[in-house]
């Protein structure tokens, strides 16, 4: 059953309004009425598919809300008509120092890192890759060069090709092939080696080839020679 009004005419007892009695029917019809409906079915809810809800729960004809609380860095604060919620920066600033230089970041600037001959950057999510696709390793160098000396550190050089070089010191293991001051050693192996004048003979043809072939002869030093002159013949 709806809610009855109660005619009250049009100005006071003129007459064309509900009698007292009628009045108070009306009255009586109406707490009826409203004490046989359902309880209070106000409710509230959180709108939005993401985030936090503010509403907790109804108790009654109490509507409990969530309380919004700081936390590190973040605080919050009322008036009468207004939340504020407030984050302290951990940073204002930020400088980034290289070999050649530095820049200052704030909280709204961004540090690129770039690749440079044979080195690429990438970043994937929160992974950032640096590739160095140079010849790093001499191995890989087809034509390595020197800038400096090579230090060996009293270690061996093995399987060594052809050498070219202005000039070379110290000591080989093996055999070294080539030329020194521009002469070539292999040439000068049989002089290396010794004399060799064959076997003197014993046969004597007169007594004068006996007295030369038993009759030693001191041709002095090489540093200190003798005098005169020997003809051998020829070699």
């Amino acid at each position: 059953m709806a809610v009855q009004l109660i005619n009250i005419g049009n100005v006071a007892n003129d007459g064309t309004g509900d009698d007292l009695r009628e009045a108070m029917i009306k009255i009586n019809s109406n707490f009826e009425e409203l004490d046989l409906r359902d309880d209070e079915q106000t409710s509230a809810s959180n709108l939005g598919a993401t985030g936090e809800g503010v509403f907790a729960q109804r108790l009654n004809y109490d509507l409990q809300f969530k309380k919004i609380a700081g936390s590190d860095k973040v605080t919050v604060a009322s008036d009468l008509t207004t939340i504020t919620i407030s984050a302290d920066i951990g940073l204002d600033t930020l400088t980034v120092s290289g070999d050649t230089g530095s820049v200052e970041l704030d909280d709204v600037d961004t540090l690129a890192i770039a690749g440079g001959d044979g080195i690429t950057t990438s970043l994937v999510g929160n992974t950032l890759t640096i590739t160095n696709d140079y010849n790093s390793e001499l191995s890989d160098d087809l034509t390595p060069q020197l800038s400096g000396d090579l230090d060996a550190q009293a270690n061996n050089l093995l399987n060594v090709g052809d050498i070219s070089a202005g000039e070379v010191t110290g000591s080989f293991v093996g055999n070294l092939t080539g030329n020194v001051y521009g002469y070539d050693m292999r040439d000068w192996a049989p002089l290396l080696q010794g004399f060799d004048f064959g076997g003197v003979s014993t046969d004597y043809g007169s007594i004068i080839e006996f007295i030369i072939g038993n009759t030693q002869v001191d041709f002095g030093s090489f540093s200190s020679p003798a005098t005169g002159n020997v003809d051998l013949g020829s070699i």
